[in-house]
């Protein structure tokens, strides 16, 4: 019962499923990459939900892949919104830059390639602040791009950090798995949400939608007076 995804973010997601990541993986052409890495249409909805409800003009985010909700929270941005974006494998920098290019909202957004924290070191240097934050990327630096970011104060007063994936397909419970990466992924994020769910300067909620999304503000931004 969800509206619909845009043409645009549709067929952006319908060719990233259809796209031959194992073919490239074979080839040595990218590394390891599969379609369920797409944001999807139910999440990128609640991305741009989240956007539009903190009036948001400058978005951050860690962890590219074909652009869906790059896109789809670019859509919800004023003319004048920017979506900045990390992505370390120059192939998908391109690929989604041409899948974004295709909607007249992909010129909101800003590729940034190279290792994501060495881009959040170079902005937090800058003084950029971010009204929304959404973090969808290597699981093992999840808390370090956390800490970056409340540590440097890239967040603006009243926004929200976005994480996905925090409850990793149950693997954060669970440690039957075949793959031991897989296991590996699952232990970080259960780090990183151990580490947030102890951090006193935020409020967090769990948001069991897809593989789980964590929103977090500052508490003084939640906690209204008498």
């Amino acid at each position: 019962m969800s509206s619909s995804a845009s043409d645009h973010v549709t067929n952006l997601i319908e060719q990233s499923i259809n796209h031959p990541w194992k073919d490239l993986f074979k080839a040595g052409t990218i590394p390891h990459l599969a379609p369920r890495m797409v944001s999807g249409k139910l999440e990128g909805n609640f991305l741009k939900t989240l956007v539009s409800m903190n009036n948001a003009k400058k978005v951050l985010e860690v962890g590219l892949f074909t652009g869906c909700g790059a896109l789809t929270m670019a859509e919800a941005l004023p003319a004048d919104g920017s979506v900045t974006t990390c992505e370390i494998v120059p192939y998908v920098q391109n690929l989604a830059r041409e899948y974004m290019d295709k909607s007249p909202h992909g010129k909101k957004v800003t590729i940034k390639g190279g290792p994501a924290l060495a881009s959040l070191e170079e902005m937090a240097e800058a003084g950029e602040k971010f009204d929304i934050i959404f973090i969808d990327a290597d699981k093992c630096n999840y808390l370090n791009y956390y800490k970056l970011i409340m540590d440097r104060d890239m967040l603006t007063v009243r926004g929200t950090i976005i994480v996905d994936n925090s409850l990793f397909m149950g693997l954060i419970f669970c440690k039957d798995h075949p793959s031991a990466e897989m296991i590996q992924n699952g232990l970080d994020i259960h780090e990183f949400n151990e580490f947030v769910a102890q951090d006193e300067r935020v409020y967090k909620v769990v948001v069991p939608i897809r593989d789980g999304v964590t929103m977090i503000r500052r508490r003084s931004d939640v906690e209204g007076s008498v």
